[in-house]
């Protein structure tokens, strides 16, 4: 009996030596967490995800920077922990907690406030994201939040411009074909107010006395029963139609050369951006290749697109890079995961003994096990 609890108790010391192997080394895992501030619809959202937690997404980033704790050994590890999309969380503007408790007027209201003041940009669903960082070493775990939290940004800023120039490409096309068609429409138009002003004229100068009635209104009742006014008023809205649409063809031929501009550069930004390594990489070639085409400037007209242009790239600066900063710093963890080092050694120590003391005892469990079957 004595020598069967000595045995036991080996199992539990060597439980709780194994046990401390496990816990202070494969199962010793440290959190951090951070909340990175960006404002982004659900859709928005979704695609920066999708791409975030893609391999080939994680290898273009890695190749320009590596985590502290990661050497280009490990490029294969932090891949599979990246992709499996554990370290990112979307955070709400209004939780479930927050629905609950808010009245419902109330909450309607900040909705309806919101919608207002955002009326031309997509509607914000999420105020940020919350990252988390397991890791060995504390140190480390807080080091690779921060970094988890600049990738992301990183990959919003390069999905957000490539967006952007998608959409110049598709505006110049879309203007292109249609710039053709409005310009022959004004110039039939022009034509048509032109026939008809100079039908309107003779018809004032054969009847000089309706001409000094300009007050007086000429009905004209047809089938559609419509009302027309003097020969004159309407030879005045036919001139005045002329000058409109010259107006209009003025401002077609100014956005005509101002697409004809935009169109080198959008194809010059497309190239720009296969080149680039990162997000901020892609910021930065389109800032110098909007620099470089400044000096070709010839007419205010191509100075007002290209300042469109440079507002567009300096609003995803700003918003993706500049503005998105954490509001929760990934702090170092002082304390590890659960189940900790000691709670692993105790449970080890426990199996340990529980194993041992069911295989000293079997024999005795055996007979316990018949009496119980013959009774």
């Amino acid at each position: 009996m004595r020598k069967k609890m000595v045995g036991v108790l080996v199992a539990v010391l060597a439980g709780v030596g194994v046990g401390a192997g496990l816990g202070y080394g494969p199962l010793l895992r440290y959190k951090s967490e951070g909340v990175l501030s960006m404002e982004m619809g659900t859709a928005e959202y979704k695609r920066f995800a999708e791409l975030a937690t893609d391999a080939n997404t994680v290898r273009q980033f890695a190749a320009v920077s590596l985590p502290p704790d990661v050497d280009s050994r490990r490029v294969d590890q932090l891949v599979s922990e990246v992709t499996k999309g554990a370290w990112l969380k979307p955070v709400p503007k209004v939780s479930k907690a927050d629905a609950k408790e808010l009245p419902d007027i109330l909450l309607q209201l900040e909705q309806e406030r919101e919608k207002t003041q955002d009326r031309e940009r997509k509607s914000t669903v999420y105020l940020g994201l919350k990252l988390t960082k397991t890791a060995a070493d504390p140190e480390e775990t807080a080091k690779g939040a921060t970094w988890l939290g600049n990738y992301f940004k990183d990959v919003a800023t390069r999905e957000a411009v490539r967006e952007q120039v998608s959409r110049w490409a598709l505006e110049n096309r879309q203007f292109s074909d249609r710039a053709v068609e409005r310009k022959l429409k004004y110039q039939f138009d022009i034509e048509q107010a032109q026939t008809r002003a100079t039908a309107l004229k003779k018809l004032v100068a054969s009847y000089p006395d309706a001409a000094r009635r300009e007050s007086q209104q000429v009905v004209d009742v047809r089938k559609d029963n419509e009302k027309f006014m003097s020969p004159m008023a309407q030879l005045v809205g036919a001139e005045s139609e002329i000058i409109d649409v010259r107006e209009k063809i003025q401002r077609l031929d100014r956005e005509m050369a101002q697409q004809a501009f935009a169109k080198a550069m959008v194809a010059d930004a497309e190239a720009a951006l296969n080149e680039a390594r990162s997000g901020s990489d892609s910021v930065v070639r389109l800032s110098a290749l909007i620099d470089r085409f400044s000096k070709l400037v010839k007419t205010e007209a191509e100075r007002e697109k290209l300042s469109s242009l440079a507002a567009d790239v300096s609003q995803i600066s700003a918003r993706f890079l500049s503005q998105a900063q954490f509001v929760a710093k990934p702090s170092v963890p002082t304390r590890p995961e659960r189940p900790g080092p000691l709670m692993v050694m105790v449970l080890a120590g426990l199996l340990a003994g529980l194993l041992s003391a069911v295989f000293l005892w079997r024999e005795q469990l055996k007979k316990m096990l018949l009496q119980n079957n013959e009774s």
